[in-house]
Order: C-alpha cells, then structure tokens, then sequence
C-alpha cells in the first residue's frame, strides 16, 4: 500500500511584517503544534519513506521539529512545492520512486485542500467536508492509495482516512 501524509506547514510569525512571505519564521504556537503533530506520529507509529518539504522557512522549520524525534530516510527540499498548484504537486509525487511508499509532505495552502480534494475526488466523510472547510495550520491528511506505483497517482485514486489537526489532539489530550 502507498500512503501519503499532507502536513499543512505550522502556524507561522507576523511579527515581521517586512520579512518576505517565503521567510516568514513560526511562531510559539506553530512550535507547539508541530511538536503534537510530530507526538501523534510517534503514537501512531509511522515509518516515512521520503520527505518532500517546501523551501520556505516555516515549512522547513516544521520539519526541523519533527526531525528532532522522528528519523526520516531521505529528505527532499523543493522550492518548486512553494505556491505551487495541485497538480504540480502531483506532477512531482509522480516522479517518486516506488521503493517509496510511505511519503510526508511538507507545504502551503491552499495547495493542500486543492491536492488532496482532486486525489480523493469523490470523497464524501465527514473528514473530507472538514478538510475543505479549512486545513488548518500543522494539519495532516492521511491518504491511501490502491496502485503499485507513483507513477500512477492521478485524480480520484486516493481514500482519505484521516484528517487530524493540532486542536483534535489538544481537545483529545483534555
């Protein structure tokens, strides 16, 4: 089985407002989320295969945090990932190898919403309705794929089978 994990960067700083957006830092609680995130895939157990991480500061700053207790095999910076469209993503998901098959991406909104709503297309749950409402910042949609390849990913070949963001884990941790 292939399974990709969409992680929304962290939530990001304003506190400089001259700073490029490509530059913006996280702030505390963007800290705070991704370090939950990075605690609900040691829970949860899960082995990534491949990064691939936006080139931004934020994004690459998210998976710093999570790089502290979780070992990737191989990490991918792409600045081709910042601002781009759905189906660029896809594009570059396509290249993956094979011996890949569990991958985490690292990225922006709305590219997130965008990738996951066109590879899951007829997707209808009560996760899906949520994702589209709004991919929160340090949100990860997990998703499944019934091919043998990357090379085959296209629209409407995924199953979302889960959505969690920072504030289901705190609320579940209450």
């Amino acid at each position: 089985m292939f399974e990709l994990y969409a992680m929304r960067h962290a939530k990001s700083s304003w506190d400089f407002p001259n700073l490029d957006d490509h530059d913006r830092p996280l702030n505390k609680r963007g800290v705070n989320s991704a370090k939950l995130i990075c605690e609900f895939f040691i829970k949860k157990k899960i082995k990534f295969d491949l990064v691939y991480c936006s080139s931004s500061k934020r994004t690459m700053q998210t998976l710093n945090i999570l790089s502290k207790k979780i070992n990737f095999k191989k990490i991918i910076h792409k600045k081709a990932l910042y601002h781009a469209s759905a189906d660029e993503i896809i594009h570059i998901l396509k290249q993956t190898g094979n011996n890949y098959n569990t991958l985490l991406l690292i990225n922006h909104e709305p590219s997130m919403s965008e990738l996951i709503s066109q590879i899951c297309l007829n997707e209808k749950s009560d996760q899906m309705q949520n994702l589209k409402r709004k991919f929160p910042t340090a949100a990860v949609a997990e998703v499944n794929f019934n091919f043998n390849g990357w090379e085959k990913l296209t629209k409407i070949k995924g199953k979302l089978t889960s959505f969690t963001t920072p504030k289901d884990l705190q609320a579940s941790k209450e």
